[in-house]
């Protein structure tokens, strides 16, 4: 039977005595093959580049954040075929120049997953538009004989090297992404936290790697899910090497007119999300409410605290989710270090007490601060209040001593005072094994205007979401607590201010 390539030739003798027969019969093959294997001919635009620098055998995880027709969905649709195909399906065509430089095994992977926000998005954006039809270029999928198998219905494809790809829907719950290990996860925009972990877990064992591709509009402070792709971000800005983040902008993609370009920059102009629209970058709808925060300024070691200085627990309570305490230690001259916390849910009061007098030890504590709020209302059962509650679980509390803003302002003083070394006030230290309290203050933001005129405008109240060690601390500030008069030890402010920086957690 003859092979096409064979019917090619002897159509190409056929046409030998005529050169512009020949050459048109030549160019129509070269068309066909471009547009049945695209994969080989793509390449990536200039700026585009820098994903395949950044893609390095190191990366566990690759962000490549970028606004519509950015190309990111590009970029994430060629690596996942260049994985499945494996390196050498590239060798001599054009594409070899990027997908030479991807960090894929020796052996092609064997099971990679594609996942779409909802099943819409899936079929219509991915599986159609970017792997099979195409809308500015043809697919991704070759239509060659490395192909096996198609089940469209499945949203699988099967390789003649035994790869598969699936597409999986974020919106079909975590339990549909319990499987074995995964080779390779390209998820396309931000689908909820515990999708990725499910992702995250897969490959693991294999030591499989993440590619996001996204339009980063959820940020710190956005909608109720958790903002893992920001929190992914702070990770690598901290010193995690195995997370990498690349910027695309539609302002560089040169398969986007010009006129398009414009009509984007004045639809964006000053709104909230012009940055993230454009230029990929993260947003902030709302500020920090302790933007000076600084793991190089605030966080310290653990160590012993002085047994001769003040120390108070601040007690955050709830009938049913987190109940949050915080123990801090006051220093001769009015400083706080915060050096223990607790953080449970879902238990009754006096399991609260108990494990909070388990971690208090044999120490002694001058003062318990408990929720003014909470610990002045009656419990309907008992008709106790909340701070008889505790204190009938050996727990002496008191009401914090704290105004609707006072406790904020408060909190606000002693941790500037902290980055400020010539502050006169007195300054705020952590341990930093205080990992909740940590999570709580780089994630604490000022609420936003969710529709209307100012939306996207930051309000002037905190956001009432995992907060519960923040009203701890900031309880505690409020209290504005002196020094005992009795100590063992008197040091100076420049004898703290030296400890401090030697215990600092950067040092």
């Amino acid at each position: 039977m003859l092979t096409k390539i064979d019917r090619a030739v002897g159509e190409l003798s056929r046409l030998a005595e005529s050169p512009e027969a020949a050459s048109a019969y030549i160019e129509a093959i070269e068309k066909k093959r471009r547009e049945e294997q695209f994969i080989k001919f793509w390449e990536p635009y200039k700026y585009e580049e820098k994903v395949f620098d950044a893609f390095t055998p190191d990366t566990k995880i690759l962000v490549v954040c970028g606004g519509n027709r950015s190309g990111k969905t590009e970029v994430g649709a060629a690596i996942t075929i260049a994985y499945a195909e494996g390196r050498e399906y590239f060798r001599g065509e054009k594409a070899w120049k990027w997908a030479s430089r991807l960090p894929i095994p020796d052996k092609p992977a064997k099971n990679i997953w594609v996942v779409g926000l909802d099943f819409n998005v899936l079929r219509d954006v991915i599986w159609r538009e970017k792997l099979f039809t195409g809308a500015n270029h043809p697919g991704f999928i070759p239509k060659d004989d490395s192909i096996a198998n198609i089940r469209a219905d499945d949203k699988q494809i099967f390789f003649k090297n035994n790869a598969v790809i699936s597409g999986k829907s974020a919106d079909s719950g975590r339990e549909k992404f319990q499987s074995a290990s995964v080779d390779l996860v390209w998820i396309d925009e931000e689908c909820d936290a515990e999708i990725f972990d499910e992702c995250y877990q897969r490959t693991v064992d294999c030591g499989g790697r993440i590619i996001v591709t996204v339009t980063p509009l959820t940020d710190i402070s956005s909608g109720i899910k958790e903002p893992w792709i920001y929190n992914l971000y702070e990770e690598m800005k901290a010193g995690r090497k195995d997370i990498k983040f690349v910027n695309l902008s539609v302002l560089d993609n040169p398969s986007v007119p010009q006129e398009e370009k414009d009509k984007l920059i004045q639809k964006w102009s000053g709104h909230p999300e012009e940055r993230a629209r454009l230029f990929g970058e993260f947003i902030r709808r709302s500020g920090l409410v302790y933007p000076m925060w600084s793991r190089k300024h605030h966080l310290v070691r653990p160590t012993m605290v002085d047994r001769s200085w003040m120390r108070v627990v601040s007690i955050d309570p709830a009938a049913t989710g987190v109940t949050a305490a915080l123990w801090g230690a006051i220093d001769p001259a009015g400083n706080i270090t915060l050096y223990r916390e607790y953080y449970r849910k879902d238990l009754v009061v006096s399991e609260h007490a108990k494990n909070i007098r388990q971690l208090r030890g044999d120490e002694v504590i001058d003062y318990y601060l408990i929720d003014k709020q909470w610990g002045a209302q009656r419990n309907a059962e008992t008709h106790k209040t909340g701070a008889q509650l505790y204190r009938d679980a050996g727990i002496p509390v008191r009401l914090a001593e704290v105004g609707e803003d006072y406790g904020l302002n408060a909190s606000l003083e002693y941790m500037n005072a902290t980055v400020d070394e010539t502050s006169r006030h007195p300054k705020v230290w952590v341990h930093s094994d205080l990992v909740n309290f940590q999570e709580e203050i780089a994630h604490y933001v000022y609420g936003f205007y969710a529709k209307g005129e100012l939306k996207g405008l930051s309000k002037e109240k905190p956001r009432k979401r995992d907060d519960h060690l923040m009203n701890c601390f900031q309880y505690l500030a409020a209290m504005k607590p002196r020094p005992k008069e009795r100590l063992q030890k008197i040091y100076t402010e420049d004898e703290l201010r030296r400890k401090a920086a030697a215990n600092s957690y950067f040092s």
